[in-house]
Order: structure tokens, then C-alpha cells, then sequence
């Protein structure tokens, strides 16, 4: 009776490369012990060597933004482009395209490309210092939020302004000396209610999330007389909130249409060049339109219910896209070679 031989399916090498709060967040043991099911293997990377001494990765994802990882990530690449034609690492995602959403005006830009009906941005203003002679064609009340998105806690740092004194306030913050450019954003009724699509390659999932309640007109006055103009979201009270939803009333916003996300979705896909981000996208009130307010890369997955499951399967679809272009390419060049003699 012949020998029955028993392949062994090699381990997905997965390395990471992540902040250590997204590690402790993202990389749990129920993702890591579900993944190994599956055959993919996480690889912790250590940042402060060669990617080239750190054995073979079929996949690198990473957050990190220092000048020091993209020169070992650039280095890594080329060197096994030039030298191991035949080992193939998929980084996702290049940090050139990423880097397009640490900016809140460059990140927003790919929206127009989309030619999506109903689909747009906020209207939204760059804003340097010195502001003496700013003149803005806005409507209070205003969202003011930093330009750029490092990943730092002052990234974060928005406030909801109501009139030009709290204006002021928002944009030099305080006594701060040299206040960074800021990014002044018109504040559109939405009822409440944010929408976060999250992005993984082919798979795409809209969840509804709470978000600032609406701003009657005659809310403004008198919301900007208690507050002294701004509020900071981080100080936005429970009660305040109240008052305004109350102000308001009490609208249900309904979720866009799928087909409606999915277009969206594979249309920032394409043009941002990400496989990981997320975008946030409110309704207005005062139409059937929507408009995308933030894009992020690599956001909290680990909120998504079976998440483990959907970053599983995206790993292992890569590989699997991968090795499709192999094959092809293997084909192809097979024909040529056989055109040849």
C-alpha cells in the first residue's frame, strides 16, 4: 500500500508594526487564537531593527508615522524588489497614501473625484495665523478642528463655536503662543446620528453611532451667551447635549441605502489607494444628501461585532488575491517564452 503523504498547510505570516495602544486593542488573544485557526500567524515587528533581519512576512500592516519607519519600510521594499524578486511581502497600506489623511483638507479631496449624486463635504476653510483680517462665508454655528491628524491627543481637540468671540477662542487656543493652522468647518444638522463605515478590502459595514444634536437657529444666541461662544466636544456635558436634542426634537434617522454605502466605500478605495480606513458620513437635515466628514486609517475594528472573523478573512483574501497575480504572471511569461522558440 503506498505511503499516503499529508501536506502541511503553511502559516499566513502576518507582521505588525502598531502603536502600543492599537496592540492592545487590536492584537486581543480571541483575534490572535482565531487567526492561528485559520492558519495566519501574527508576528510582533520590532521597529528599532531592519525589516530585512526580521525574517520572511507575507503581510505587514502597521500605524506607525516616524520618518525613521517609513526609511525601514522604503529600505525593505526595494531591497527585496532587487534582490528576492521571487519573495513577495504585501504591505498594506504605502505610507504615501496614508499620509494624504494625517490633513483634514487633502483627505476630504477624493469626495468630488467620486461623482457620487447626493454625496459631498462640508464646506470648510483653512485658517493661518495670524487671524486679524479672516473673513469666512459661514453661518454659526461652526466646528473648529485642528488641520492635522497625527494621532496625538490635540489632533482630537474640536470645538462647536457659536459666535465670532468663541471663534477667536477656538482658533489662537488661549494663551497658546504659536496656535497651529486650524480647519473651520460649517456645522450641518444631522439628527443626532453619525454613520462609520468600516473598510477592509472587498468587505464594507455601516454602523450607526450618536453623534452633536442639532442646532436650532434660535438655539445659537442663547447657547453662545452660557458658554462664552465655544464649547470643546470634550467638555460637551450630558446636560448640554440634552438640551440641545430636546431643542431639536426627536427625528429617527434611517440608515443609507447598502448599495448606496458600498459605492462610496469602493470609490474611496480606489482613489485613496487604502485596503484599511473607515470614514464617518452624517445625513442632512435638510435634504436627502450626505456628507462625509472624516476618513481614517486603520480605525478600531476590534468595535465590530465578529470582528476576528472579518480581519481573518481579509489576510487571507490578500494572499489569495496574491497569488492569483502569480499564477498570471507565470502564464503570461509561460506564452511569451513559447512565442519565443
Amino acid at each position: 500500500m503506498p505511503e499516503q503523504v499529508v501536506e502541511e498547510t503553511r502559516l499566513l505570516q502576518v507582521g505588525y508594526a502598531l502603536p502600543t495602544r492599537k496592540i492592545e486593542s487590536f492584537m486581543i488573544p480571541q483575534f490572535i487564537n482565531y487567526a492561528k485557526q485559520q492558519n495566519v500567524h501574527f508576528i510582533p515587528i520590532d521597529i528599532s531593527q531592519p525589516l530585512t533581519n526580521q525574517g520572511h512576512f507575507d503581510i505587514i500592516i502597521h500605524k506607525l508615522y516616524t520618518h525613521q519607519w517609513n526609511q525601514n519600510l522604503h529600505h525593505f521594499t526595494t531591497t527585496t524588489t532587487n534582490h528576492h524578486p521571487n519573495t513577495t511581502t504585501v504591505i498594506i497600506d504605502p505610507p504615501s497614501a496614508i499620509h494624504r489623511l494625517h490633513n483634514r483638507i487633502t483627505m476630504l479631496q477624493p469626495i468630488s473625484q467620486l461623482a457620487i449624486p447626493q454625496l459631498t463635504t462640508p464646506t470648510q476653510q483653512l485658517v493661518h495665523h495670524p487671524i486679524s483680517s479672516l473673513k469666512l462665508d459661514f453661518s454659526f454655528p461652526v466646528i473648529v478642528k485642528p488641520l492635522l491628524v497625527d494621532g496625538s491627543s490635540n489632533s482630537h481637540d474640536m470645538s462647536l463655536v457659536f459666535n465670532d468671540e468663541g471663534l477667536t477662542k477656538a482658533l489662537t487656543k488661549g494663551l497658546e503662543l504659536e496656535p497651529p493652522p486650524m480647519v473651520v468647518q460649517q456645522f450641518v444638522n444631522h439628527g443626532g446620528v453619525m454613520f462609520k463605515v468600516y473598510v477592509a478590502g472587498e468587505y464594507v459595514k455601516c454602523v450607526k453611532r450618536s453623534s452633536l444634536p442639532d442646532v436650532l437657529e434660535e438655539m445659537v444666541e442663547k447657547m453662545g451667551l452660557e458658554c462664552g461662544g465655544v464649547m470643546k466636544f470634550s467638555q460637551i456635558s450630558s446636560g448640554v447635549t440634552t438640551l440641545m436634542a430636546a431643542a431639536a426634537g426627536d427625528e429617527v434617522v434611517e440608515m443609507p441605502a447598502p448599495e448606496f454605502v458600498v459605492a462610496v466605500a469602493e470609490g474611496l478605495r480606489v482613489e485613496l489607494g487604502l485596503r484599511l480606513f473607515n470614514f464617518d458620513m452624517i445625513r442632512d437635515e435638510k435634504g436627502d444628501g450626505y456628507l462625509v466628514i472624516d476618513i481614517n486609517y486603520f480605525p478600531g475594528y476590534e468595535k465590530l461585532e465578529g470582528f476576528e472573523m472579518v480581519m481573518t478573512e481579509f489576510f487571507l483574501n490578500v494572499k489569495e488575491s496574491e497569488n492569483q497575480k502569480k499564477m498570471m504572471t507565470t502564464m503570461v511569461d509561460d506564452e511569451s517564452q513559447v512565442l519565443k522558440e
